[in-house]
């Protein structure tokens, strides 16, 4: 009896092995590369260590910018991959005092910052995806981000406006020029998005949120923001092309 069990155990185990060999077979593997660019729309969230500062902040938007790039990916298995992405960003933040607020006895309505910080970001992305030709998409993973300059200062504050935003905070870094960026950058990456195919291309429309976990500015305890990182939307059209395939061991 215990040996019948045992034969049968083995030829059992032996067709489960040559059928998941069969199924894998049949799965093909992919490399391709494609290009994709889009709308940005960012902020920098500021955090003082004094919420009384608060008031000197304005209401805070989204500024809007490009995102665009070039990405490979790699479908190591059915409905999983890895996505390696490099993309030039125009991003920043824009602020406005929408209602009545004085600070230092200055009238602040209708005044407005705005700054563009451009980085070179580099994500490292799990791509999940459900579907054959019309496909479902998430994309998660960590990014790095690499400090690449910036644009004009669009404030239109008047000099009386930004004096009195500057006065006992002469290291405002939103005013004060002269603070630099941090070159470097970190982040985290979550994205959903729809792909299908065309002839021999695929198709691809997303929508990400990346949200920075490192400081935009250095900062000491005496400084006046105690916090500021990067927040972005992106939305995106792209083109992949697989330029490999190949079957599954």
């Amino acid at each position: 009896m215990l040996k019948k069990l045992a034969i049968s155990l083995i030829v059992l185990l032996g067709w489960a092995n040559t059928a998941t060999s069969q199924v894998r077979s049949r799965f093909e593997e992919e490399i391709g590369v494609g290009v994709q660019g889009g709308l940005a729309l960012s902020q920098v969230r500021f955090l003082h260590n004094d919420v009384t500062y608060s008031n000197n902040l304005g209401d805070l938007g989204y500024r809007k910018g490009a995102d665009f790039g070039a990405m490979v990916r790699f479908i190591a298995q059915k409905h999983f991959g890895l996505q390696l992405e490099a993309n030039y960003t125009q991003s920043g933040w824009k602020e406005k005092w929408n209602d009545p607020t004085t600070i230092n006895e200055q009238q602040m309505v209708d005044g407005t910052i705005e700054r563009e910080i451009d980085y070179l970001n580099v994500p490292l992305l799990a791509h999940i995806y459900f579907g054959n030709t019309h496909r479902m998409f998430f994309n998660f993973g960590p990014k790095i981000g690499f400090l690449l300059g910036t644009g004009d200062n669009k404030t239109n504050l008047t000099p009386e406006q930004q004096q009195a935003i500057l006065t006992n905070n002469w290291n405002d870094p939103r005013l004060n020029e002269t603070i630099e960026e941090n070159k470097v950058d970190l982040g985290l990456c979550v994205g959903a998005g729809y792909e299908f195919h065309l002839s021999k291309v695929n198709i691809l429309a997303e929508a990400r949120w990346h949200w920075g976990l490192k400081d935009v500015f250095e900062h000491d305890r005496s400084a006046v923001f105690q916090r500021s990182n990067n927040q972005l939307f992106t939305f995106t059209l792209g083109v992949m092309m697989p330029v490999i395939k190949f079957h599954s061991n």
